[in-house]
């Protein structure tokens, strides 16, 4: 693929135009240079950090970027290393100050965001169907692709097997079953044998406080009964249907019951804390990411969302790099080089994906990973559910969904108000941002 993507890359470049004035009523176009000497940007978060050789993301792009400067010495790659806290800020800053990076490496949560703002150059030959329908539907704005998907990863729930061991549990869990599905009734009677065998655990956390990790309580809950938070095609919020309301009512009532912890005024971190500490033998919060960084020392297991539909919907990861259009076709030309590089040289496509620790958003690129857990979160590209980050509006719905939430488990309105309430007001926020 790498081979005919560039080809056809290179052909749509050599003709690639930018505006540079009237003349006579006609706009001048200039055509890229293909010999040209060009220095681009390029920003990326902490997210190389599983290569073998190169150890932080620093290093692995410093390397990713000599090796493509030797095969493109007239191209000059200028790097900056932005981090999860701050970056966002920066990037908006950079947008506002027109200094935006040529090229990023981020998710289509803000990059669709950016598309719909005419910020981006898309990549209009990819090749769509070499990659699965869910990583470019969540990629494409009005049907052009604007991130280039790279990898791929669920959200989904973890659990720590040594504890739950030593806790004498692990038969309750559906390790052993198909898909190790499991409904809202084991997943019930596991809570309560933890919070039996010992009153001082916190038998899963579910945690409301703000928009960091937001995607692990919205899927726990639209899972339980069969909902979801949008409807499929992602245009208006759905969550507040029979099922979603069952769920949410389930959640109030094993809340008061202490089998979900007191997690109304803390937030992914603090659950993610007591799982790594051994607080909490289970995470409603879980990727292969997040395993590599939350579960050494122990054993861990993928666990899929309870639910009495017979098969977990996930919320997923796609990530891959994005083009600015900062007016300079020699850059978008450059700039499109080194996408083309990072993700589909045969040496370094496949080691930066692999440096990512996702999984290959292009179809039949699997068997990656040799851990059990790798090939079991592996097979559920099939189970993603519609991605709904990219919806207009997204970023304002997020604290109307933990405010909500709030409300229900603090006891100031019902799990039916709470989410009429909170689809009335997401749906306002898909209009106002349209």
């Amino acid at each position: 693929m790498s081979k005919k993507f560039f080809k056809v890359m290179a052909s749509a470049l050599a003709t690639a135009v930018i505006l540079t004035g009237c003349v006579g009523g006609k706009k001048e176009e200039k055509k890229a240079d293909p010999n040209a000497k060009v220095e681009i940007t390029y920003w990326n978060f902490p997210q190389f950090t599983k290569d073998g050789e190169f150890k932080t993301t620093e290093e692995y792009d410093a390397a990713l970027i000599k090796a493509f400067e030797e095969k493109y010495p007239n191209i000059k790659v200028n790097y900056q290393k932005i981090e999860f806290t701050d970056g966002p800020a920066k990037i908006e800053t950079a947008i506002q100050s027109k200094t935006a990076p040529d090229v990023i490496y981020d998710a289509p949560g803000r990059v669709i965001a950016w598309a719909a703002k005419d910020l981006l150059v898309p990549f209009d030959n990819i090749e769509k169907d070499k990659f699965s329908k869910a990583a470019i539907s969540a990629s494409s704005y009005k049907d052009k692709v604007y991130l280039y998907p790279q990898g791929v990863a669920p959200f989904l729930m973890g659990v720590n097997v040594d504890l739950t061991d030593k806790l004498g549990v692990t038969n309750l869990l559906p390790l052993n079953k198909k898909d190790r599905n499991w409904t809202v009734e084991e997943f019930e009677k596991f809570l309560r044998a933890v919070k039996e065998k010992d009153p001082s655990l916190i038998p899963t956390l579910f945690y409301t406080k703000s928009q960091a990790g937001d995607q692990g309580p919205r899927a726990f809950v639209s899972n339980l009964y069969g909902s979801w938070i949008t409807d499929k095609d992602v245009t208006k919020y759905t969550i507040n249907d029979e099922n979603g309301v069952k769920g949410l009512e389930w959640v109030k009532k094993a809340y008061d019951e202490g089998l979900l912890g007191q997690g109304v005024a803390l937030e992914a971190k603090d659950a993610l804390e007591a799982f790594k500490s051994g607080q909490s033998p289970m995470s409603i919060l879980f990727s292969p990411s997040l395993a590599a960084a939350h579960a050494s020392g122990f054993n861990y297991k993928f666990i899929p969302f309870p639910n009495n539909s017979g098969k977990a919907t996930y919320e997923y990861l796609v990530a891959g790099p994005a083009i600015f259009n900062n007016g300079d076709v020699n850059k978008a030309e450059a700039a499109k080089k080194f996408v083309d590089f990072m993700v589909n040289d045969k040496d370094w496509g496949k080691r930066t994906l692999l440096a990512s620790g996702n999984f290959s958003a292009k179809v039949g690129e699997t068997g990656l990973y040799d851990t059990e857990e790798l090939k079991f979160a592996e097979t559920l590209t099939e189970q993603y559910g519609p991605y709904y980050n990219t919806i207009p509006g997204f970023a304002k719905m997020r604290p109307l969904w933990f405010n909500m939430v709030q409300g229900v488990l603090n006891g100031t309105t019902t799990p039916k108000d709470g989410l009429d309430k909170f689809v009335q007001d997401a749906d306002k926020t898909i209009k106002e941002a349209k």
